[in-house]
């Protein structure tokens, strides 16, 4: 009876026993399995940051898209910039320098005139004026006319005035027709004038401009009285002798 219950005992000491090696091999498999936990997330991390090393790659490519195209967009602002001033300086420089070529009032500088007695109408001249400059340039209004040394600039002939300005390219010519005396005598303080004055008409039409040209008349010269007119300039020499 003594010997079975220390049976029993020994039975029950081995079955602890066991139940504690149990539970320690169990301890060291769970320890075996957290040390190996860290190495199996280490590659989701490896992995974590090669992803976020190929996102980081991306951003890198991606901000140096931006930047090529922010480069870009500023080299072409600037290369914009830059023509646009080289444009701009350069059409400015043009007009300065005289090789954008500007059309002015025509003058007695680059204007060549001659006059000529005609024999109809009777008491008329023909003033021929061409343009010798290189350059395009207006008759404007009327041409001014002084006999000799007259004050006064002879009368313009308003039923004359033509529509448009008169614009004189190179080697073109203007004409007026000048009427020096009426022909039933109604004009007074006659005189014989040997040389004609003529000046250019400044666009506005209240004074002349540039420097004048001094003609020889006819020989004999012209007699001319206070009935004179002068025909506004005209595109033909048959238009400036109509009236």
């Amino acid at each position: 009876m003594h010997i079975a219950r220390h049976t029993t005992r020994l039975v029950a000491s081995a079955a602890v026993l066991a139940a504690a090696l149990s539970l320690t091999a169990c301890e060291n498999d769970a320890k075996q399995t957290a040390s190996q936990a860290p190495a199996a997330s280490s590659r989701p991390e490896s992995g974590g940051q090669g992803a976020s090393s190929s996102s980081g790659a991306k951003g890198p490519a991606q901000d140096s898209d931006s930047s090529k195209a922010a480069s870009g967009a500023s080299g072409s602002g600037t290369s914009g910039s830059g023509a646009g001033g080289k444009n701009g300086s350069g059409q400015a420089a043009g007009k300065g320098s005289g090789s954008q070529k500007t059309t002015g009032a025509c003058t007695g500088a680059q204007v060549k005139v001659t006059a000529t007695k005609v024999n109809r109408p009777v008491n008329h001249m023909l003033l021929t004026a061409t343009n010798t400059g290189s350059v395009p340039c207006h008759a404007y209004n009327a041409p001014y006319l002084r006999w000799d040394d007259a004050q006064a600039a002879t009368t313009f002939l308003d039923k004359s005035k033509p529509q448009a300005v008169i614009t004189l390219a190179p080697g073109e010519s203007a004409y007026a027709g000048v009427m020096y005396q009426s022909a039933d005598g109604s004009g007074s303080g006659g005189y014989t004038a040997r040389t004609l004055g003529v000046l250019f008409s400044n666009r506005a039409g209240n004074g002349s401009t540039g420097p004048a040209v001094r003609l020889p008349l006819p020989k004999g010269g012209i007699t001319t009285d206070s009935s004179a007119w002068v025909t506004y300039w005209q595109s033909t020499a048959e238009g400036a002798l109509t009236w």
